[in-house]
Parts: C-alpha cells; structure tokens; sequence
C-alpha cells in the first residue's frame, strides 16, 4: 500500500443518506500525521472519535470518525457514538476479514473517516446500514484506485450531481441546434423556450437585442426555465473582453460571445477569462472579410468559431468560409454558422463541417416552435434525447 489513499462513496436516502470522505494510510507517514493531529486538535462541534465496535473494542487498522455535520445537541451526538461509530467499525473490520486489507498488516495503518450525518436523521437502522455500507464501498474505492484518471475523463462530462440536479453539457457531441433568441420581449422568449422540445441537442443563445434590453440578467432567467440546457450569450464584444465575459459568466452563461472585430487584444483578454471561470468562448465573424487572418493572430484560440451572415444581407449567397483552414488554423474548435439556416441548408452545413447550426426565425417565428425544433433536429439526424448514455461506479 502506498503512504495514503483516497475513497468516496454515497449510499442510501434522505434524510438518513450517508456520505462517506475516507483516507487510509501507513502510520509512519502522512496518514498518521493527520490521524494524530486530528485526535490531539479536536474542533468545537466536530470532535473526532475512535470508531469503535463496541465501548472499549476499537477496530483495527485503527480508525478515527470525523462529523461532517456540526454536532449541536445531545441528540446529534447520540447518532454519530451509536450506529454512525458503530457501522464504520464494523466495515473497516470486515474489509480486514473479508481480505481486502490484509490481516497481517492492519496494525501498520490507520483510516481517516469524515461522516455525514443529517440533523433530520432519525432511522438508526438507516444511519447505521448506510454508513457501513458507504464505509465499506469507500475503502474499496481507495484501495482499487477507484476512480482512475481515465473513467474521471469518461465520466466528467456525462455525469449529473445529485445536488445540481442537471447536467453541464460542453458540447463534446456536434451536431448542436442554437436557437437564437433574438426577440426582445421577454414574454416571447418565456414562451418559445417552454416550447422547444427538451433535448440534449438544443442549445438556447441570448441574443444581443435580448441582452442589451433587459441585460445581461436575460441569461440566468434562460438558465431558471431551462437548467439542462447550454445558454449561450452573444456579447458581441468589442472592448474590455475581460469585464464582459466575467459579467456574462457571472450570469450564469455557459458560452460567451466575442466579435472578430475586436482589438487582438481584447479577443486575447476575453478568451483568457472565459477559460478563468470555465465557460466556452466564441468568436462572431459577422462583417469580418478574413476570419483566417484575425485567428492566426491570437496567441490562445477560441472553442467556437461562428461563420455568420448578417440578417441584413440574407438575400446574398452564403459564405460558408473555409472550416478547413480555421480548423487547420485553431486545432480542436467547433464551428458554427449562423445568418439565414432554414430546413434546405441544413445538409450542406453539415457537409461543410459545421458543428452547430445557429436558427432564429425558422423556430421562433413559426406557429408550431416544437414542431419547427424537432424538423430541424430530424433533418440533423440527432436524437431528442441522449438515451445511451450510461455511467457505472466500475
């Protein structure tokens, strides 16, 4: 075994649920350190115990309980020195039995155990099966190495923390539908966004007439009504990049847009944000001659890039640009056209190699929204809803 290992593991229902935070390792090292430190430095209303089977029989390897949870009364304390200390010890024993730990080496080592226990837990019965077995499956977790580096990469962007309730999606899985959200009437935008149909393929964008009506607000509203889905705010940045994203960040938006007309160094400053508070950063091409040239320039490259067609000008020929050379140009970075999308253009985005089809009127505008959303996304050739994706604990 090495100096010290690391579990987690979570088990059971509210509002008995157990989450268990566990380290084990060599008494001479790390793990003891902080074995020793934390029984010699108790802290109010946190104190650490000894996990005992019963009074007076501590389990080996030896094994100390730290509450989560402020202990405030009595009754508090009665759960974490009863099943709480009581379902610890016994798991830790058991993985000695059981051979999971090896009976030889269990006065070598000492186990760290942070303990969840829910002020409105009442069922001891509960509280006790779900700490020992949170225990149990923690211990296993450190010692397998559980998870490693490349189920946390598999996994990081599927997964749904139970306590967010939604899933951050960063747009690993192209062909995406953005429907632009352009209308500056709130009561519209409210309407066409219950409408849409619900799937991991739709993309909502705060357009900038929406943004510079009721500000920048408009993206966590979107984000209330719709928590699943990606929001994008189109800035269109011109100037102080960096204030811009963090104010578009601090709306809650997940990408964030900056126009190719910017000074390289306020698109620079903008990117850079954007990677500081871990959102998407894009660049709007509208009225830009060369795309190609203003990317080469920057120093860090963008995740998206919009091929846009003024609404202005829908009546001229789309330029598509060339997806090959910002590709070739910016690495690994999705594309986006926008200006004019309807039903037959759909095929020929897709084959230029566009990532992401930008849709306002053909969705918003039409009488059946729903209806319009899922014909494009059928003419896409996605599914409504990603039913295959699957998460697994091993």
């Amino acid at each position: 075994m090495t100096e010290l290992l690391v579990g987690e593991a979570l088990i059971g229902e509210e509002p008995e649920v157990a989450h268990i935070d566990l380290i084990i390792g060599e008494k001479i090292g790390p793990a003891g350190a902080a074995f020793a430190n934390a029984l010699a430095q108790p802290r109010l209303g946190h104190t650490p115990i000894l996990a005992v089977i019963r009074p007076n029989l501590p389990t080996k390897p030896s094994t100390i309980i730290v509450p989560k949870v402020t202990i405030r009364d009595l009754e508090d304390a009665e759960k974490v020195f009863g099943p709480a200390q009581s379902a610890v010890a016994k798991a830790v024993a058991d993985a000695v039995e059981e051979g999971l730990i090896p009976k030889e080496q269990a006065e070598d080592y000492v186990v760290i155990v942070s303990v969840f226990i829910h002020p409105r837990g009442r069922d001891y019965q509960r509280i006790y099966r779900y700490n020992y077995a949170a225990t149990k499956l923690a211990l296993q977790r450190a010692l397998t190495g559980f998870p490693n580096v490349d189920k946390v990469l598999e996994e990081k962007d599927k997964a749904v923390h139970g306590m967010v309730g939604f899933r951050i999606n960063n747009l690993k899985k192209p062909p995406y539908l953005e429907v632009a959200l352009d209308i500056p009437d709130w009561r519209r935008v409210e309407a066409i966004i219950k409408a849409l149909p619900r799937s991991d393929a739709i993309v909502l964008e705060a357009g900038t007439p929406l943004i510079k009506r009721y500000g920048v607000e408009v993206i966590q509203k979107i984000h209330q009504l719709r928590p699943e889905s990606v929001v994008i705010a189109d800035m269109k940045t011109l100037d102080v990049g960096n204030i811009e994203a963090r104010m578009a960040g601090d709306a809650t938006a997940d990408v964030i847009g900056c126009s190719a007309l910017a000074p390289i160094k306020t698109i620079e400053r903008f990117i850079d944000e954007c990677k500081k508070i871990g959102a998407l950063s894009l660049i709007d091409t509208l009225n830009v001659s060369n795309p190609v040239d203003v990317l080469k320039k920057l120093k860090t490259k963008p995740d998206i890039v919009e091929i846009h067609r003024a609404i202005d000008i829908e009546e001229e020929a789309y330029a598509w640009g060339s997806i090959r050379e910002i590709r070739e140009v910016c690495g690994k970075v999705l594309i986006a056209v926008a200006g004019g999308i309807r039903l037959n253009s759909v095929e020929a985005a897709l084959k230029a190699g566009a990532d992401i089809l930008v849709v306002g009127r053909a969705i918003t505008a039409s009488k059946d929204v729903a209806g319009a959303a899922r014909a494009f996304l059928q003419r896409m050739g996605v599914e409504e809803v990603d039913q295959f994706r699957v998460m697994t604990d091993f």
